[in-house]
């Protein structure tokens, strides 16, 4: 039986009967929102650690390093194929042009709205802390000295020597993009053979990392590589005997996910001093994206199957708990598209306190997360306008 009590719809695949998932799942919505809201911490942690950020503190501390090679290890991938389940239960409901046209505007339309505002924003404030002249009059025109890209979903990109990024908004330009593009193809799988299917994306998921390379920029994996997620999600949400298999296996593939990350931890280190682990082409470092892609793999299968056994109730949820999923699903686009820019306000001027490293970082993280959530409640939440532009329904 369903949540609301229906029983499953179920459709014959030969001589075999195959069960259809349910209309919504509820741990699907609250992953997505525990991810989102974990960027905020993320971000926050760059500040302090290896990677390129707006503002960036004095000195690397290697403990937010390895906390960040962490959270990148699973967090996008995970948040991707999140999204391809979405993809799977949204087209069941409405046709492929239907299905573009929100599309379009739930994604299209916040992340023009980024791009024009907070993202300029941000630039604008690293720009300022660093004392680059850049930053003056003439900043707005400039970060728009645009030329077009052939590095799809990426459309356009910087002049030689332009301010023109996305900046956090990468993931709606891929999560837009690669959503209209395979739309053909997502329409002609067949996702309760989708078991199959699903195991036969490892490969090509290696061949992106390891040919390829990874991106600092874009989470740690090669933009690419978040396609096959996508569509790796639309397969498992299609099949739930792919969701079983996670729910029996997680323990393992959790265990499994651990011992990764510290071996490629290791091979990492050694492969650091020949060349680029992430880009490079030498021995340890192909090993190292080997390595890395698996383990992403193993963490996104093993906390799907987690949430899947322990968050994943066969009873109605009641009318507090309803009420919450419901906020916290209009939360999620507007809050990812605010967070980074209120985190580099803050830590603006956080910086520059005489405090230990770990008391700005606590300053950061708390009180952009507390200024996201304000900026939402107030800002966007209680506006037709405001909801429209950041792809809430009125």
């Amino acid at each position: 039986m369903l949540q609301d009590g229906t029983a499953p719809r179920v459709a014959l695949d030969g001589d075999r009967t195959v069960e259809r998932p349910p209309a919504r799942r509820g741990e699907l919505d609250l992953l997505r929102a525990l991810v989102v809201v974990g960027l905020v911490f993320f971000h926050s942690a760059v500040i302090f650690g290896a990677g390129e950020f707006p503002v960036k503190a004095a000195a690397e501390y290697r403990v937010a390093t390895v906390l960040l090679a962490f959270g990148a290890t699973w967090g996008m991938p995970l948040l991707f194929t999140i999204s391809g389940m979405g993809v799977w239960y949204s087209l069941r409901s409405r046709s492929a042009g239907a299905f573009a046209r929100e599309r379009l505007r739930r994604l299209g339309v916040p992340l023009l709205v980024g791009l024009l505002t907070v993202i300029p924003l941000q630039v604008w404030l690293g720009l300022r802390r660093g004392g680059d002249p850049g930053a003056g009059a003439g900043f707005y025109g400039r970060f728009w000295e645009v030329q077009p890209s052939l590095d799809f979903p990426f459309l356009l990109e910087a002049v030689p020597g332009g301010l023109f990024e996305t900046g956090h908004l990468w993931f709606l330009v891929c999560l837009l993009g690669f959503s209209l593009v395979l739309l053909p193809v997502l329409r002609l799988l067949d996702p309760p053979r989708g078991g199959r299917l699903a195991g036969l994306l490892v490969a090509p998921l290696v061949a992106v990392e390891v040919l390829l390379g990874s991106e600092v920029g874009h989470g740690g994996w090669h933009h690419l590589s978040y396609a096959v997620f996508l569509v790796f999600g639309f397969l498992a949400a299609g099949d739930q005997r792919i969701g079983r298999a996670f729910q029996r296996w997680w323990r393992l593939a959790m265990a499994l996910a651990g011992l990764g990350f510290a071996a490629s931890g290791a091979v990492y280190a050694a492969a650091s001093a020949h060349g680029d682990p992430l880009t490079g082409m030498e021995f340890l470092s192909v090993i190292f994206r080997l390595v890395k892609t698996l383990d992403g793999l193993l963490w996104v299968v093993a906390i799907l199957g987690l949430a899947g056994s322990r968050l994943a109730r066969p009873r109605a949820p009641t009318a507090p708990g309803r009420r919450l999923g419901a906020y916290l699903n209009d939360a999620v686009l507007p809050f990812y598209v605010l967070h980074e820019t209120v985190v580099v306000a803050i830590a603006y001027g956080v910086l520059n306190w005489q405090v230990a490293a770990g008391v700005r970082y606590l300053v950061i993280s708390t009180a952009s997360l507390a200024a996201t959530l304000a900026l939402y409640e107030l800002g966007v939440r209680r506006h037709p306008v405001t909801r429209l532009l950041f792809g809430l329904r009125s």
